[in-house]
């Protein structure tokens, strides 16, 4: 029987996923299910599940040995590496709590972190882009009385460090029994599925970065979601051009590739060659990033020199994904696309389907996970209409407990009836798909009209001389907001604003054509991908007087 279309924004999508398995449980079923199938690769280096789950149980041992358990929460820090697999997952095992660190982040950041959690122990690479992570934790020791070890992989530098290499082949045969973990360490420190399996931090635009706390339901049930709407299986292998340290990659393809048995495939860092050149060595079958990483590698010049055949679909999210932009990326990589929505707080609450029509998919982020429900609501937080704009809400299965610490911080964002407001702008279609419109403060009040920066970048998108679009508000003296187009022109030429408004004349109403056009080399943008829009505006502040007309 078809469904009657909805008249109010509010859908539930039925399935709930059961909970009750940590992610060391399903770590455990895997290798026995699939020993010798790819679980992890990373350039020349392939390991099977079964090399995997040996890796994992011996540094199970070693962090064991150094007194690490259920509870202690423990920061780790690696670019996209199979010694951040390793080390998730063996403080997975232990039900002690993750605490995942950007490899962007510096010393001030990273000392916040490891201070607010009371970090027990810190797993991390010595130094990556020439930034020595080694000598920066080494000279905050003296403020953090709760750091008891800092396991260092590359090379040890001062005396309290412990090599992650020496750690991870420790000899412990002769200490412990073979069968230790599951006959004496899992008896007394039994590990549930509600218990707390890491604290995140917000990557955040602007303010105090917050502890997003996470269990290992929560978790596994957001990735087995990804897992059914992109129908993941043992075949597939993932090229995760992410961080790691991130929910998208984190939950959406590594927690995912835990439960369902499909291979990691990592890209160190980002960098456009390096992901063409993965695709096709890897025979990458899905591939995991934000929707700048297919624009850019689009705009390679070899790009129809590699063969990038395996790849059958995209899961492009933290960020919006222009409709133009999405039908290129379908038709060049002759892929099916997923476009994704959520937040650090709920993972992805929202997947298109594998089945949904290319219209669902370029203008849409689909319907809730299963076991998932959304609304939209207008600022008394009472559900509106389809097709009318409020804030997008949601409800369920994937929703973290809370911030770390955090109570008040927390109290406005989640409600007492589970529901996290996400303070983006977005309106739903009549068979509950949501449309993401833009941040609720991103919103550019001109003149009294309000103008969505997101639905300008779909157009700039499909003029064919921008390369990337961003589009902010700054102040005017007599509108008291006007639009600024920021621009990474295609080839680097620009055009004249005369041209872009002639593009735009017949398309939007006259109020949302852009008030300035400002060109950029690069964006300011998040670890994870995104545009810092605060920054953004501060960039230009300095650059235009805001009282000077267009």
């Amino acid at each position: 029987m078809k469904a009657m279309p909805l008249t109010q924004s509010y859908y539930y999508s039925p399935g709930e996923i059961p909970p009750g398995v940590t992610l060391g449980e399903y770590f455990q079923r895997t290798v026995r299910k699939f020993p010798d199938r790819p679980a992890c690769l990373f350039g020349d280096n392939s390991l099977t599940w079964s090399e995997l789950g040996e890796i994992v149980d011996h540094l199970t041992l070693a962090l064991m040995d150094l007194g690490i358990s259920r509870g202690d929460r423990v920061a780790v820090l690696f670019p996209n590496r199979p010694e951040f697999i390793y080390s998730a997952l063996a403080l997975a095992k232990l039900g002690a709590v993750m605490v995942p660190i950007s490899e962007r982040l510096r010393r001030t950041e990273i000392l916040y972190i490891l201070s607010y959690t009371e970090a027990t122990a810190i797993i991390m690479i010595d130094e990556f882009w020439g930034y020595s992570f080694s000598q920066a934790v080494s000279s905050m020791m003296s403020a953090l009385s709760n750091l008891g070890h800092v396991v260092v992989f590359g090379g040890t530098n001062f005396s309290h460090e412990i090599s992650f290499e020496e750690l991870i082949s420790k000899d412990l045969d002769h200490k412990y029994s073979r069968d230790h973990y599951q006959s004496v360490y899992l008896k007394k420190n039994p590990i549930e599925s509600d218990d707390l399996l890491e604290i995140i931090f917000t990557s955040g635009t602007t303010g105090k970065p917050k502890g997003v706390m996470h269990t290992h339901n929560s978790r596994c049930r957001a990735a087995m979601g990804t897992i059914e709407r992109m129908r993941v299986t043992s075949e597939d292998t993932w090229l995760i051009m992410v961080p790691l340290s991130h929910t998208t990659a984190l939950v959406n393809s590594f927690y995912a590739s835990i439960i369902s048995g499909s291979c990691s495939g990592l890209l160190e860092t980002w960098n456009v060659e390096g992901a063409l050149r993965e695709i096709q060595r890897m025979r990458a079958t899905i591939a995991i990033g934000v929707p700048t990483m297919p624009i850019m590698m689009l705009q390679h010049p070899d790009f129809d020199k590699y063969n990038l055949s395996s790849l059958r679909s995209m899961l492009l999210g933290g960020a919006p994904l222009p409709v133009e932009v999405a039908r290129n990326i379908m038709r060049r990589f002759a892929c099916k696309l997923t476009s994704g929505y959520g937040m650090t707080e709920t993972a992805a609450s929202n997947l298109t389907s594998l089945d949904d029509p290319a219209e669902i998919v370029c203008k849409t982020v689909g319907t809730p996970q299963p076991g998932m429900e959304h609304k939209v609501v207008d600022n008394q937080r009472r559900i509106v209409p389809i097709g009318q704009e409020g804030e997008a809400c949601a409800r369920g299965q994937n929703v973290f407990l809370g911030y770390y610490k955090e109570p008040d911080r927390t109290a406005q964002v989640l409600d007492d009836r589970g529901w996290v407001y996400s303070g983006d702008l977005a309106k739903m279609d009549e068979r509950g798909n949501l449309i993401i419109v833009g941040r609720i403060k991103d919103m550019i009040v001109r003149g009294g009209e309000n103008i969505a920066p997101t639905e300008i970048e779909d157009i700039l998108y499909t003029f064919p001389k921008v390369k990337q679009a961003a589009v902010i508000g700054i102040p005017d003296e007599r509108l008291g907001e006007a639009s600024c187009a920021c621009i990474i022109p295609e080839g680097g030429a620009p055009f004249t604003h005369e041209e872009l408004k002639n593009y735009f004349k017949d398309n939007v109403a006259r109020h949302k054509i852009p008030d300035r056009l400002v060109f950029m080399e690069a964006f300011p943008t998040t670890p994870s991908g995104k545009v810092r829009k605060v920054e953004l505006r501060e960039i230009v502040a300095n650059s235009i007087n805001p009282k000077t007309k267009a």
